[in-house]
Protein backbone atom coordinates (compact mmCIF):
# COMPACT_ATOMS: atom_id res chain seq x y z
CA UNK A 1 0.00 0.00 0.00
CA UNK A 2 0.96 3.76 -0.86
CA UNK A 3 1.17 5.55 2.28
CA UNK A 4 -0.68 9.27 2.59
CA UNK A 5 -0.27 11.63 5.10
CA UNK A 6 -3.26 13.26 4.55
CA UNK A 7 -6.45 12.38 2.65
CA UNK A 8 -9.07 14.09 1.48
CA UNK A 9 -11.78 11.85 2.09
CA UNK A 10 -12.12 9.00 4.08
CA UNK A 11 -14.73 6.04 2.84
CA UNK A 12 -16.24 4.72 5.90
CA UNK A 13 -17.58 0.78 6.16
CA UNK A 14 -19.26 -1.01 8.54
CA UNK A 15 -18.66 -4.95 8.13
CA UNK A 16 -20.43 -7.71 9.68
CA UNK A 17 -19.98 -11.35 7.94
CA UNK A 18 -20.63 -10.86 4.48
CA UNK A 19 -16.93 -11.28 3.10
CA UNK A 20 -17.71 -12.08 -0.56
CA UNK A 21 -20.19 -8.77 -0.88
CA UNK A 22 -17.07 -6.53 1.30
CA UNK A 23 -14.40 -7.81 -1.44
CA UNK A 24 -16.85 -6.51 -3.93
CA UNK A 25 -17.30 -3.45 -2.22
CA UNK A 26 -13.52 -3.09 -2.17
CA UNK A 27 -13.10 -3.88 -5.78
CA UNK A 28 -15.26 -1.18 -6.86
CA UNK A 29 -13.50 1.29 -4.76
CA UNK A 30 -10.02 0.17 -5.96
CA UNK A 31 -11.47 1.50 -9.63
CA UNK A 32 -12.34 4.90 -9.01
CA UNK A 33 -11.59 7.43 -11.35
CA UNK A 34 -10.97 9.79 -8.25
CA UNK A 35 -6.96 9.44 -7.70
CA UNK A 36 -6.39 6.71 -5.08
CA UNK A 37 -3.99 8.99 -3.43
CA UNK A 38 -6.57 11.36 -2.30
CA UNK A 39 -8.30 8.80 -0.20
CA UNK A 40 -8.15 6.06 2.79
CA UNK A 41 -10.71 3.11 3.16
CA UNK A 42 -11.60 2.66 6.39
CA UNK A 43 -13.38 -0.88 7.47
CA UNK A 44 -14.86 -1.56 10.75
CA UNK A 45 -15.43 -5.08 11.28
CA UNK A 46 -18.35 -5.54 14.20
CA UNK A 47 -17.41 -9.10 14.05
CA UNK A 48 -15.44 -9.80 17.14
CA UNK A 49 -14.34 -12.92 15.37
CA UNK A 50 -12.63 -11.00 12.99
CA UNK A 51 -14.65 -12.13 9.39
CA UNK A 52 -13.70 -9.81 7.39
CA UNK A 53 -9.75 -9.90 8.23
CA UNK A 54 -8.98 -12.92 5.33
CA UNK A 55 -10.82 -9.72 2.84
CA UNK A 56 -8.42 -7.02 3.96
CA UNK A 57 -5.49 -9.01 3.08
CA UNK A 58 -6.56 -10.49 0.34
CA UNK A 59 -7.78 -7.17 -1.13
CA UNK A 60 -4.05 -5.73 -0.59
CA UNK A 61 -2.55 -8.22 -2.48
CA UNK A 62 -4.74 -7.60 -5.33
CA UNK A 63 -4.81 -3.64 -4.79
CA UNK A 64 -1.63 -2.57 -3.04
CA UNK A 65 -2.67 1.11 -4.35
CA UNK A 66 -5.78 1.24 -2.34
CA UNK A 67 -4.94 2.38 1.39
CA UNK A 68 -7.02 0.09 3.28
CA UNK A 69 -7.09 0.58 7.68
CA UNK A 70 -8.69 -2.57 9.40
CA UNK A 71 -10.18 -2.24 12.33
CA UNK A 72 -12.34 -4.13 14.79
CA UNK A 73 -15.15 -3.06 16.87
CA UNK A 74 -16.08 -6.18 19.68
CA UNK A 75 -18.82 -3.79 20.92
CA UNK A 76 -22.44 -5.15 19.03
CA UNK A 77 -24.30 -2.67 16.90
CA UNK A 78 -24.45 0.07 14.13
CA UNK A 79 -23.71 2.93 15.67
CA UNK A 80 -20.49 1.52 17.65
CA UNK A 81 -18.92 0.77 14.41
CA UNK A 82 -19.88 3.48 12.68
CA UNK A 83 -18.69 6.08 15.05
CA UNK A 84 -15.17 3.78 15.08
CA UNK A 85 -14.81 5.30 11.80
CA UNK A 86 -15.59 8.55 12.45
CA UNK A 87 -12.70 8.45 15.23
CA UNK A 88 -10.03 6.88 13.00
CA UNK A 89 -10.78 8.59 9.57
CA UNK A 90 -8.38 11.37 8.47
CA UNK A 91 -10.05 12.68 5.80
CA UNK A 92 -12.01 16.23 5.70
CA UNK A 93 -14.65 14.53 3.48
CA UNK A 94 -16.20 11.35 4.55
CA UNK A 95 -17.89 8.92 2.90
CA UNK A 96 -20.76 6.30 3.46
CA UNK A 97 -21.06 3.18 2.13
CA UNK A 98 -22.15 0.03 3.31
CA UNK A 99 -20.27 -3.32 2.99
CA UNK A 100 -23.49 -4.92 0.68
CA UNK A 101 -23.31 -2.35 -1.77
CA UNK A 102 -20.29 -1.53 -4.86
CA UNK A 103 -19.52 1.94 -6.41
CA UNK A 104 -19.56 3.20 -9.86
CA UNK A 105 -16.22 4.28 -10.89
CA UNK A 106 -17.02 7.84 -10.93
CA UNK A 107 -18.96 7.57 -7.36
CA UNK A 108 -16.11 9.38 -5.37
CA UNK A 109 -15.11 12.06 -8.16
CA UNK A 110 -18.77 12.89 -8.66
CA UNK A 111 -19.24 13.32 -4.78
CA UNK A 112 -16.63 15.53 -4.41
CA UNK A 113 -16.94 17.63 -7.36
CA UNK A 114 -20.65 18.70 -5.75
CA UNK A 115 -19.40 19.60 -1.90
CA UNK A 116 -19.01 23.36 -1.92
CA UNK A 117 -18.37 25.60 0.90
CA UNK A 118 -22.50 26.38 1.43
CA UNK A 119 -23.04 22.31 1.35
CA UNK A 120 -22.57 19.99 4.45
CA UNK A 121 -23.11 16.79 2.88
CA UNK A 122 -23.90 15.25 -1.02
CA UNK A 123 -25.93 12.33 -1.30
CA UNK A 124 -27.03 9.94 -4.15
CA UNK A 125 -28.73 7.31 -5.45
CA UNK A 126 -28.61 3.21 -4.19
CA UNK A 127 -29.93 1.19 -7.13
CA UNK A 128 -31.03 -2.41 -5.56
CA UNK A 129 -29.84 -5.55 -7.42
CA UNK A 130 -31.92 -8.38 -7.86
CA UNK A 131 -30.48 -12.19 -8.20
CA UNK A 132 -32.26 -14.88 -10.24
CA UNK A 133 -34.85 -16.11 -8.63
CA UNK A 134 -36.17 -12.65 -7.15
CA UNK A 135 -40.61 -12.85 -7.21
CA UNK A 136 -42.41 -10.39 -9.08
CA UNK A 137 -44.03 -8.88 -6.29
CA UNK A 138 -40.59 -8.00 -4.73
CA UNK A 139 -39.66 -5.66 -7.42
CA UNK A 140 -43.21 -4.43 -7.81
CA UNK A 141 -43.79 -3.44 -4.45
CA UNK A 142 -41.09 -1.09 -4.91
CA UNK A 143 -39.81 -1.71 -1.19
CA UNK A 144 -36.44 -1.67 -2.09
CA UNK A 145 -36.62 1.55 -4.10
CA UNK A 146 -35.60 5.29 -2.91
CA UNK A 147 -36.50 8.21 -4.25
CA UNK A 148 -33.95 9.59 -6.40
CA UNK A 149 -33.96 13.64 -7.84
CA UNK A 150 -32.28 15.95 -10.32
CA UNK A 151 -28.40 16.32 -9.56
CA UNK A 152 -27.92 19.77 -7.76
CA UNK A 153 -31.72 19.50 -5.96
CA UNK A 154 -31.48 20.58 -2.24
CA UNK A 155 -32.93 17.53 -0.46
CA UNK A 156 -34.07 17.11 3.24
CA UNK A 157 -32.75 14.80 6.08
CA UNK A 158 -35.82 12.65 5.23
CA UNK A 159 -34.21 11.75 2.18
CA UNK A 160 -30.84 11.26 3.77
CA UNK A 161 -28.88 7.73 4.20
CA UNK A 162 -25.49 6.51 5.21
CA UNK A 163 -25.69 3.60 2.17
CA UNK A 164 -24.48 6.47 -0.06
CA UNK A 165 -23.33 10.01 1.41
CA UNK A 166 -20.47 12.17 2.01
CA UNK A 167 -20.34 14.44 4.70
CA UNK A 168 -17.98 17.09 5.30
CA UNK A 169 -16.00 15.70 8.77
CA UNK A 170 -16.09 18.66 10.97
CA UNK A 171 -19.95 17.88 11.78
CA UNK A 172 -19.56 13.85 12.81
CA UNK A 173 -16.33 14.93 15.13
CA UNK A 174 -18.13 17.76 16.68
CA UNK A 175 -21.16 16.03 17.56
CA UNK A 176 -20.90 14.79 21.23
CA UNK A 177 -20.55 12.42 22.80
CA UNK A 178 -20.89 10.34 19.59
CA UNK A 179 -21.91 11.38 15.46
CA UNK A 180 -24.15 8.52 15.73
CA UNK A 181 -26.77 7.69 18.94
CA UNK A 182 -25.54 4.89 20.59
CA UNK A 183 -29.65 4.59 21.49
CA UNK A 184 -30.10 3.25 17.66
CA UNK A 185 -26.85 0.80 17.91
CA UNK A 186 -29.85 -2.03 17.39
CA UNK A 187 -32.58 -0.82 15.59
CA UNK A 188 -31.19 1.19 12.95
CA UNK A 189 -31.92 5.26 12.30
CA UNK A 190 -28.74 6.09 13.51
CA UNK A 191 -27.84 7.99 10.26
CA UNK A 192 -31.50 9.40 10.25
CA UNK A 193 -30.90 10.62 13.27
CA UNK A 194 -27.70 12.33 12.51
CA UNK A 195 -29.06 14.13 9.77
CA UNK A 196 -31.64 15.35 11.52
CA UNK A 197 -29.82 16.59 14.14
CA UNK A 198 -27.37 18.40 11.36
CA UNK A 199 -30.21 19.49 9.54
CA UNK A 200 -31.41 21.63 12.91
CA UNK A 201 -28.13 23.00 12.79
CA UNK A 202 -28.63 24.59 9.71
CA UNK A 203 -26.72 21.69 7.28
CA UNK A 204 -27.54 21.83 4.05
CA UNK A 205 -27.59 18.63 1.94
CA UNK A 206 -27.75 18.70 -1.85
CA UNK A 207 -28.35 15.50 -4.39
CA UNK A 208 -25.67 14.07 -6.97
CA UNK A 209 -27.54 11.22 -9.43
CA UNK A 210 -24.76 10.10 -11.08
CA UNK A 211 -22.86 9.01 -7.83
CA UNK A 212 -24.01 5.61 -8.49
CA UNK A 213 -23.53 3.24 -5.51
CA UNK A 214 -25.39 -0.81 -6.08
CA UNK A 215 -27.21 -2.74 -2.98
CA UNK A 216 -27.58 -5.94 -3.02
CA UNK A 217 -31.19 -7.68 -2.53
CA UNK A 218 -30.59 -11.36 -1.42
CA UNK A 219 -33.13 -13.86 -1.55
CA UNK A 220 -33.20 -13.91 2.20
CA UNK A 221 -34.13 -10.54 2.53
CA UNK A 222 -37.18 -10.87 0.01
CA UNK A 223 -39.97 -12.50 2.41
CA UNK A 224 -43.00 -10.62 3.78
CA UNK A 225 -41.42 -11.31 7.41
CA UNK A 226 -38.53 -9.31 6.11
CA UNK A 227 -40.32 -6.46 4.59
CA UNK A 228 -43.14 -5.97 7.42
CA UNK A 229 -40.51 -5.93 10.14
CA UNK A 230 -38.54 -3.19 8.82
CA UNK A 231 -41.57 -1.38 8.08
CA UNK A 232 -43.04 -1.56 11.86
CA UNK A 233 -39.50 -1.09 13.20
CA UNK A 234 -38.95 1.58 11.34
CA UNK A 235 -41.69 3.69 12.30
CA UNK A 236 -42.07 2.55 15.77
CA UNK A 237 -38.15 4.23 15.94
CA UNK A 238 -39.74 7.75 13.92
CA UNK A 239 -42.64 7.70 16.21
CA UNK A 240 -41.27 7.33 19.05
CA UNK A 241 -39.32 10.17 18.35
CA UNK A 242 -42.20 12.43 17.68
CA UNK A 243 -43.81 11.56 20.58
CA UNK A 244 -40.69 12.71 22.73
CA UNK A 245 -41.74 16.51 21.90
CA UNK A 246 -45.46 16.46 21.45
CA UNK A 247 -48.49 17.06 23.86
CA UNK A 248 -50.11 13.64 25.39
CA UNK A 249 -53.67 14.80 23.32
CA UNK A 250 -51.69 14.93 20.16
CA UNK A 251 -49.88 11.72 20.84
CA UNK A 252 -53.37 9.28 21.63
CA UNK A 253 -54.73 10.84 18.41
CA UNK A 254 -51.99 9.79 16.20
CA UNK A 255 -51.42 6.51 17.89
CA UNK A 256 -55.13 5.99 17.53
CA UNK A 257 -55.43 6.85 13.91
CA UNK A 258 -52.59 4.93 13.70
CA UNK A 259 -54.75 1.36 14.08
CA UNK A 260 -57.63 2.43 12.19
CA UNK A 261 -55.85 3.30 9.04
CA UNK A 262 -53.62 0.44 9.82
CA UNK A 263 -56.42 -1.84 9.95
CA UNK A 264 -57.84 0.05 6.59
CA UNK A 265 -54.90 -0.85 5.01
CA UNK A 266 -54.39 -4.29 5.57
CA UNK A 267 -57.76 -5.06 4.41
CA UNK A 268 -57.85 -3.13 1.59
CA UNK A 269 -54.58 -4.73 0.65
CA UNK A 270 -55.96 -8.01 1.49
CA UNK A 271 -58.61 -7.25 -1.45
CA UNK A 272 -55.86 -6.28 -3.93
CA UNK A 273 -54.17 -9.21 -3.54
CA UNK A 274 -55.95 -11.12 -6.48
CA UNK A 275 -54.98 -8.43 -9.17
CA UNK A 276 -51.29 -7.15 -8.05
CA UNK A 277 -49.30 -8.84 -5.61
CA UNK A 278 -47.15 -6.00 -5.39
CA UNK A 279 -49.35 -3.29 -5.01
CA UNK A 280 -51.04 -5.33 -2.46
CA UNK A 281 -47.92 -5.36 -0.62
CA UNK A 282 -47.27 -1.50 -0.79
CA UNK A 283 -50.69 -1.47 1.07
CA UNK A 284 -49.94 -4.01 3.63
CA UNK A 285 -46.80 -1.96 4.72
CA UNK A 286 -48.76 1.53 4.90
CA UNK A 287 -50.95 -0.70 7.72
CA UNK A 288 -47.90 -2.20 9.19
CA UNK A 289 -46.81 1.55 9.42
CA UNK A 290 -49.65 2.37 11.09
CA UNK A 291 -49.56 -0.38 13.84
CA UNK A 292 -46.28 1.32 14.68
CA UNK A 293 -47.69 4.32 15.74
CA UNK A 294 -48.88 2.49 18.59
CA UNK A 295 -46.61 -0.15 19.25
CA UNK A 296 -44.38 3.43 19.89
CA UNK A 297 -46.07 4.21 23.26
CA UNK A 298 -44.12 0.61 24.64
CA UNK A 299 -40.75 0.42 25.54
CA UNK A 300 -40.08 -2.64 24.04
CA UNK A 301 -36.97 -2.48 22.17
CA UNK A 302 -36.69 -4.24 18.28
CA UNK A 303 -33.65 -5.22 17.42
CA UNK A 304 -33.04 -4.47 13.79
CA UNK A 305 -28.69 -5.08 13.61
CA UNK A 306 -26.40 -7.31 14.78
CA UNK A 307 -28.35 -9.93 13.00
CA UNK A 308 -26.93 -12.02 10.08
CA UNK A 309 -28.83 -11.51 7.19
Amino acid sequence: MTPINTPEVSVCVCAFKRPLLLMQLLKSLATQTLALSRFEVIVVDNDPAASAKAVIQEAAQSYPELLVRYEIEPLPGISFARNKTVALAKGELLAFIDDDEWAASNWLSDLVGNMTGQIDAVLGPVIPQYPAGTRSWVIESGFFERPRFVTGTLIGSRHCRTGNALVKAGWLKARQPAAFDLRFAHTGGEDYDFFQWLETRGGRFIWCDTAVVNEAVPLARQSLNFVFERCFRTSIRYWREAYAVHPQWWIVHKASAGLIGGAAFVLIGALVLPFSAGKAVQLCCKGVKGFGRAAALTNKVFVGYGQEQ
